[in-house]
């Protein structure tokens, strides 16, 4: 706190933020009325990487005559997405939120986005502690608890789901049976929903907006911006840092966590996989094993050694391997209607209990390596939780720890077939020619590629079955490549204006020679992004850039 104190007095900025100076010596000529009003809710400025390029974003729209203004929160909600136990401990938060941050938070991103030239908007300034509405619809938040938040609505806007999903965030667990203060913890996220709902209703019956921009679109407060803007007939547009390097992922009118699992099959369908883009694809798949064009990899020495590791976990290779690939278990908590079990640990339960009655398979569990080796390490752990459920296991069910180097890839190729959940490994290893068993959100759900599971009894149909002792279909691994292609070339949009700067926070960089490719339109991602934006038209980059 002192620290930021003396920044403030100081007037100085966060060193790793770019050089605003840059921007704002580019004069924007334009004198027209401007032809879309476009609200970027940042909503929460301390994360960092979004706000960079927000602003870029932002700086592109108002050079194509947008009129464009932002969101952020400032220090007026009491639980939030950047709150996560590893950075404010429980009872520092049930005590007094996120408070501890807020300052940094808002400072940092309020001096940058005014240097910026931008119209800021802040959620207090559409929000009023004493007016009558909220006290009255506090008090129904007295009587919301674990077994029935998920149902809490206002407005028929999800509060519930959204305060759920942020407070397993902040623990980093897929449940929360276990937390002694999660009621408490809950509430704290549910008051800060709907804060964040009155005062963005509020907000847009006074200014009127064309689209508004966001990123995730889940947790608080963005999963209830986007609710409400949607709930206004908004067109409503949010993204996520891409696969690759220097990508991002627009989706209009959803999450991406949805929008790529129910998108329309024609969007990739008919795409031409010639000889030149099947290179380019495969190309990247093999890349993934190190990692070298990807934001993130958890795995700075991968082992691709396949003899050793099935000797390590003593695996026998005259019995059928049925692989078995978790996600971080505590991330995107969100209902999906596919999804018919509990959560991703039911799931691996349930998995693990026919293998214990068929000995005569192998099920090898693959824990997602993230659980360790990323900025915000599971609390909730798979094996922890495994080792919790049962007392043993028997021979033939395998765990390789997330601590493990081995490729991930390396032992899923050795395997008969892929059960998933969430995981996007899906569209990786359907491209390579591996079936896989779709068990709850995975992308290529939907998508006929996978083996998509949508009730109790189908999967004991299919597990009955295993082994499946045969490889994709030729039509099912054409169409495992082409949308691989899709997913990992058209729907992750590359942006040239920007510099990544690894192991750095924020890790990217606004290009200096940004307004020559505005100028020039040189940048072919940021020129679909925005020309879609103010069309409103879903994100794709088409091959063929023509019509920009």
């Amino acid at each position: 706190m002192l620290k930021n104190l003396i920044k403030k007095l100081l007037g100085r900025k966060h060193p790793s933020l770019p050089n605003i100076d840059l921007i704002k010596n580019f004069k924007i000529e334009n004198t027209k009325k401007p032809i879309k009003n476009i609200l970027i809710a940042t909503s929460s400025g301390g994360l960092f990487s979004s706000l960079v390029f927000e602003s870029l974003l932002g700086n592109a729209l108002k050079f194509k005559n947008c009129n464009v203004e932002f969101l952020i929160c400032d220090s007026l909600l009491p639980a939030c997405i950047m709150a996560t136990e590893f950075n404010i401990d429980e009872k520092s938060f049930l005590k007094k939120g996120p408070k501890k941050i807020c300052s940094s938070c808002y400072y940092e991103s309020n001096r940058f986005l005014k240097e910026s030239n931008f119209k800021i908007n802040k959620l207090s300034d559409f929000f009023d502690e004493n007016d009558q509405k909220y006290q009255e619809l506090i008090k129904q938040i007295d009587n919301i608890n674990l077994e029935n938040v998920k149902d809490f609505k206002i407005n028929d806007i999800p509060l519930g789901v959204h305060a759920h999903s942020g407070a397993l965030r902040y623990y980093a667990r897929t449940d929360l049976d276990y937390k002694k203060n999660a009621n408490e913890t809950l509430k704290k996220f549910l008051i800060a929903a709907l804060k964040t709902q009155l005062s963005t209703e509020k907000l847009f019956s006074k200014k009127s907006f064309d689209t508004v921009i966001l990123n995730h679109g889940i947790y608080v407060p963005q999963g209830v911006i986007h609710e409400v803007s949607k709930k206004n007939n908004i067109n409503t547009v949010n993204y996520c840092l891409g696969t690759r390097k220097k990508t991002f992922c627009f989706c209009k009118d959803e999450t991406y966590h949805k929008a790529l699992i129910y998108e329309d099959n024609q969007n990739w369908e008919k795409i031409e996989l010639n000889k030149k883009a099947e290179e380019k694809l495969n190309s990247y798949l093999k890349s993934r094993l190190h990692g070298n064009q990807d934001w993130i990899y958890f795995h700075n020495k991968p082992n691709f050694d396949l003899k050793s590791c099935f000797k390590k976990y003593n695996i026998d290779i005259n019995k059928p391997l049925i692989g078995l690939a978790t996600n971080v278990i505590w991330d995107a908590q969100i209902d999906f209607p596919s999804n018919f079990f509990k959560n991703i640990l039911n799931w691996l339960f349930y998995t693990i209990d026919f293998f214990v009655k068929n000995e005569n398979l192998q099920l090898l569990i693959r824990v997602h390596p993230a659980e360790v080796n990323s900025t915000k390490p599971a609390k909730q752990r798979v094996l922890d939780e495994i080792k919790k459920h049962y007392k043993s296991l028997p021979n033939n069910i395998k765990i390789i720890p997330p601590e493990d180097n081995v490729s991930t890839y390396t032992v899923m190729e050795a395997c008969d077939s892929i059960l998933i959940y969430g995981s996007r490994l899906g569209v990786e290893l359907s491209a390579m020619n591996i079936p896989v068993i779709v068990c709850g959100e995975g992308f290529i759900r939907n998508k006929g590629i996978g083996i998509d599971i949508n009730s109790f009894e189908d999967y004991d149909k299919i597990l009955k079955k295993l082994p499946l002792n045969q490889k994709l279909s030729l039509e099912k691994l054409e169409r495992a490549k082409k949308y691989a292609y899709h997913f990992f070339f058209r729907r992750m949009i590359e942006i040239n204006s920007i510099d990544e700067k690894p192991d750095k926070w924020p890790n990217i960089d606004i290009k200096k020679d940004f307004y020559v490719a505005l100028q020039n339109k040189t940048d072919i991602g940021l020129e679909v992004i925005t020309k879609n934006i103010i069309e409103e038209k879903d994100f794709i980059l088409e091959d063929k850039k023509t019509n920009l």
